[in-house]
């Protein structure tokens, strides 16, 4: 194998011997695993990094080629090869740490040990990352993402089987930001992806051995409730207490799906603004309890709780077959090394072989032809997502429509409308096994340019939801 990022070598294998018991948790923006393979933040202390795993597997982890260049980009790689010397997952970020705390823990019951990463998703900005955590076996996959900025923990509970717990947030706006009321969900991997196991830890939760229980009890004892609903007696740092404990009681009962206990704690809102507070909190549960927002909201959903849909409906496409190559597209040498140029200034990674790496496809869209060309394997993350680029040929040459790193995505398609004789370009990545992100491109006369963004989820009930978000320049 001959990659820029397997330069240099820790030595010895990395056996994977679990400990009986694992807990570990990730603080606010600072995850707490090992960084002693890691690349952070575009260091100048950033270097290559190898290490060998099981089964003829090994771990690389280091800055991206061209990273130095492009300051303020995703500029830390890290992949895990075969042994013959292919890439079977790779995560991209600000930041990337190999995570040697919970690497060789079995998290899906197989008996088989698990790699893990953590990836940068804030962009660098000290705020945001997640647990990616990858199984080796019976072949390589993702088992899961997860969100660690919360302080994600992982447990083995009392049959040894291993248990995420992550907290989340409710509603904001109606507490100052130190005290944004949240919740936690417990989650298993089943059949190799997370399922939500809450209701079997809720007695637990509901315990006085549960910190956030007593402070439920606490804060909502009947004497701060009358204060709260009154509006008198309170200090503003006692109300906030009692707003969060009362909003983050309710949300831990709809996790537990104990809906009429939620219910009831809501209802002990400030009558006045009863009304205000629970638009608020259906609008911040709907994508998981659809119908319990809806049950919030008896006149009728409003305008904000509607989600939106890609205006567009088209064929995706996923990988491009073996066959479509450079030669079967018919293009010339000079045609191929023009293209390829273009590509390894815009690619994450450098390949051995590029013809070994890529697919073409000729797309016609009705007054031209485009190329879309695609990676298989360096360019290639473990849930399918691959760097993919379109290009259009103008004035006797092919010209790449992407200005800076092509989109990494898992499939791909083109749309019925377009702008200047060139077509939208949709695109599907995905984040995790319940949750991908949809980006339309359109052309804006030299560039595809991101113009609609949206998050897709999954919930428990394999109901779709699709909500428009700010793109990501």
């Amino acid at each position: 194998m001959s990659n820029p990022l397997l330069l240099f070598a820790l030595g010895a294998t990395f056996a994977p011997s679990p400990p009986p018991v694992l807990s570990g948790s990730a603080a606010r923006g600072s995850p707490q695993a090992s960084r002693e393979i890691s690349c952070h933040d575009m260091s100048r202390e950033n270097r290559p990094w190898k290490k060998n795993l099981w089964d003829g597997y090994e771990v690389s982890l280091g800055p991206k080629p061209h990273a130095a260049d492009n300051p303020g980009t995703q500029g830390c790689t890290a992949a895990i090869y075969n042994r013959d010397g292919r890439v079977v997952f790779r995560t991209t970020g600000f930041s990337v740490v190999f995570d040697e705390n919970h690497t060789g823990q079995d998290f899906d019951g197989d008996g088989k040990p698990e790699v893990v990463f953590m990836t940068d998703t804030g962009g660098g900005n000290h705020c945001c990352w997640a647990y990616n955590v990858i199984s080796l076996w019976p072949k390589p996959q993702k088992l899961f993402d997860i969100d660690s900025a919360l302080a994600v923990r992982f447990e083995r509970d009392g049959q040894g089987k291993m248990t995420i717990w992550q907290p989340f947030a409710g509603p904001h706006g109606l507490t100052t930001e130190a005290r944004v009321p949240g919740a936690t969900k417990v989650f298993r991997v089943r059949e190799g992806k997370l399922a939500d196991a809450t209701v079997e830890f809720c007695s637990r939760i509901f315990r006085e051995e549960n910190e956030d229980y007593r402070a439920w009890v606490r804060d909502l004892a009947p004497e701060n409730i009358r204060k709260l609903q009154a509006g008198v007696g309170l200090e503003n740092f006692e109300r906030e207490d009692i707003i969060s404990s009362l909003l983050s009681r309710a949300l831990q009962h709809l996790s537990c799906r104990q809906f009429d206990a939620a219910l009831s704690d809501l209802n002990t809102w400030p009558e006045a603004t009863r009304a205000e507070m629970k638009a608020a909190f259906a609008e911040s549960v709907k994508l998981d309890y659809a119908e319990f927002a809806a049950r919030l909201m008896p006149a009728g959903r409003p305008a904000s709780m509607q989600t939106s849909k890609p205006p567009q409906a088209i064929t995706w496409f996923l990988n491009l077959g073996d066959q479509e190559t450079f030669l079967a597209a018919k293009l010339t040498a000079a045609e191929r090394k023009q293209i390829i140029d273009q590509v390894e200034k815009t690619s994450f990674d450098v390949p051995d072989l590029w013809d070994a790496e890529l697919r073409v496809r000729r797309v016609s869209l009705g007054e031209s032809d485009v190329l879309v060309i695609r990676g298989t394997q360096l360019l290639c993350g473990g849930t399918g997502n691959c760097e993919t680029w379109v290009f259009r040929r103008s004035q006797g040459s092919w010209f790449n429509l992407f200005e800076q790193e092509a989109p990494i995505v898992s499939a791909f398609g083109f749309a019925q409308e377009g702008t200047g004789g060139i077509k939208n370009f949709l695109v599907r990545a995905n984040s995790s096994a319940a949750k991908e992100s949809r980006i339309v491109f359109k052309f804006d006369g030299k560039f595809y340019r991101q113009s609609e963004c949206y998050d897709v989820s999954v919930n428990g009930s394999m109901v779709e939801r699709t909500e428009k978000v700010p793109c990501k320049r």
